[in-house]
């Protein structure tokens, strides 16, 4: 689970196919053991490699999910190699790589060129420092490129990332402000992971189920929004 600085991870390959017909995800178990991350975590914040997924962590709906997606990216090019955690500059390329090829791999070679598009456009950070800011700013960025392209294949995944800021950005406001601060950003995250889940696509829904169902994103303490 991701703290308040980045862990040490790699960026995922290109994935050109992707297997879209899976079974509905069930809750799956929280990724509070560190020894393997949540499917949410891997696909959205970017810096855990798939290779520590444990599909048999999962209940069976979500087991499946996890092994749909190991078996998409089993056909990918090459992963980068994992970037040193005290270089910013790498871990931010390191963060983009993954974003973009994470959205063709749940998405499908149509989304390619949306998905590079929007992983050099939204802003990214190497560290959000505990604060809200960061993923508030990502979160931000994201809705506003998705303004820009109203007919993009990448909507669902843009919806999907923004919730996960937003979920983010909501535990650490809690943190700094309280309750009441923090309750808008965490109705923007119920809207953000609503529209997401209006999607067709299985693998869409498996992260948004997966990502609903954590204790916590970033920061431990708050409520379940």
């Amino acid at each position: 689970m991701p703290g308040g600085r980045v862990r040490r991870g790699g960026a995922l390959g290109l994935t050109l196919l992707v297997a879209c017909a899976t079974p509905a995800a069930s809750p799956p178990a929280p990724a509070d053991d560190l020894r393997s991350p949540s499917l949410s975590e891997v696909v959205l914040y970017g810096l855990r490699p798939a290779s520590e997924l444990d599909p048999t962590r999962y209940p069976a709906a979500g087991g499946a999910c996890v092994a749909a997606y190991l078996r998409a990216l089993t056909r990918a090019p090459a992963a980068a190699q994992p970037q040193p955690a005290d270089d910013a500059e790498a871990v931010v390329r390191a963060r983009r790589g993954s974003l973009e090829a994470q959205a063709v791999a749940l998405l499908g070679p149509r989304a390619a060129a949306d998905a590079k598009g929007f992983a050099r456009a939204v802003p990214l950070a190497a560290e959000w420092e505990g604060m809200s800011e960061g993923p508030r700013a990502e979160a931000s960025g994201a809705e506003q490129w998705l303004r820009m392209h109203p007919r993009t294949a990448l909507e669902p995944f843009v919806h999907l990332f923004a919730a996960h800021r937003l979920r983010a950005a909501y535990e650490a406001a809690w943190r700094e402000e309280g309750a009441k601060r923090a309750a808008g950003l965490a109705l923007g995250y119920a809207q953000q992971l609503e529209l997401a889940r209006r999607t067709s696509n299985r693998l869409i829904s498996c992260v948004a189920d997966d990502l609903d169902a954590q204790p916590h994103v970033y920061l431990p303490g708050a409520p379940k929004p």
